[in-house]
């Protein structure tokens, strides 16, 4: 991941050293700009136009649609299951209120989730020719029952259980698109996710009286796991969720000056979380450890930066046009 200098991200309130974030994941795109648009010169004019939403209704188009859709739910499901069940006991369907664990950050993933999703089945919907209404509430419905699906794996899981607050964000992302589609007929404001890994400690964690044996970077293992994919859906520590706002499009008469795909981002980040509601926990020999809370206090941060709307790049090519929106 690209990172800015220092001096380009705002730190709105923390506690301790300044982390290295990253701005929001688009603006390091900026520079694959070129190369796309180099890319898109060799596709001939019908694969071009493939990628243009269709005027009337397409069957062909809504099965390749429902397909690849399909086959991406199939795929985030495995990996679901391999990052979160695989070594989870399974036990009948309960509830969890889990709004106060991990400072809320897997809530903000919630609902940068469900908008994502809104927005890419809604494309998805419109490129088949569906019109605008239909497709965005086909968007939003399947978006709602996808992530429901896996609420309801957790209803199943012993570590979890059925969340009504993940269910709260859940509606929250979906609703910020429609509200969005159907007030402006655009998306103004973004979600976005980006995740810098964070170098964690070596030292041991304090145990009660005595020394822990595990360390912070095992702790960090346990949790999160120690591969990308792992770390990318579950590190806390390292995600930053950003609200990313576009001043142009809330401005009657646009100056010269601001460029309609400049965005003003704020981003939300957790940092020291060791566990879901507090940094105290048994290991597996029964010994009771606690990350020193001076040094590793349970914090919540905010971030400014600035942010690329690459949606908004003006360009010619169909193929190009498609990849930005992503």
């Amino acid at each position: 991941m690209w990172r800015p200098p220092s001096a380009w991200v705002t730190r709105m309130r923390s506690t301790g050293n300044i982390p290295n974030r990253s701005l929001p994941p688009s603006a390091f795109l900026f520079t694959l700009l070129l190369v796309i648009s180099g890319m898109s010169i060799s596709f001939p004019g019908y694969s071009q136009r493939f990628f243009v939403p269709a005027d009337t209704f397409r069957q062909d188009r809504f099965w390749i649609s429902t397909g690849i859709g399909t086959a991406a739910y199939g795929v985030v499901l495995v990996g679901l299951q391999q990052a979160w069940y695989a070594e989870t006991e399974q036990t009948r369907f309960h509830t969890f209120n889990d709004w106060k664990e991990w400072r809320q950050m897997d809530k903000l993933g919630h609902v940068w989730t469900t908008y994502n999703e809104t927005r890419w089945l809604t494309q998805g919907a419109r490129w088949t020719g569906m019109n605008r209404s239909s497709s965005r509430w086909t968007g939003a419905s399947v978006a709602f029952v996808l992530q429901t699906s896996v609420e309801v794996l957790d209803a199943f899981s012993s570590k979890w259980g059925f969340s009504w607050p993940d269910m709260a964000a859940n509606t929250l992302g979906a609703c910020s698109y429609l509200a969005q589609d159907i007030i402006w007929a655009e998306q103004r404001i973004l979600f976005k996710i980006s995740s810098n890994p964070v170098d964690y400690s070596s030292g041991p964690v304090e145990g009660q009286g005595q020394p822990g044996t595990i360390t912070y970077r095992e702790r960090a293992d346990e949790l999160y796991g120690n591969n990308f994919a792992s770390r990318y859906l579950k590190d806390y520590n390292a995600m930053t969720i950003w609200m990313s706002i576009n001043p142009a499009s809330f401005t009657p008469v646009k100056p010269d000056w601001l460029p309609d795909w400049l965005n003003i981002a704020i981003g939300i980040s957790g940092e020291n979380l060791y566990g879901g509601f507090d940094n105290s926990w048994t290991t597996a020999s029964n010994e009771i450890v606690t990350a020193d809370p001076v040094r590793y206090p349970r914090i919540t941060q905010f971030f400014l930066a600035p942010d690329i709307d690459l949606s908004r790049i003006r360009v010619r090519s169909p193929l190009v046009k498609t990849l930005l929106y992503g």
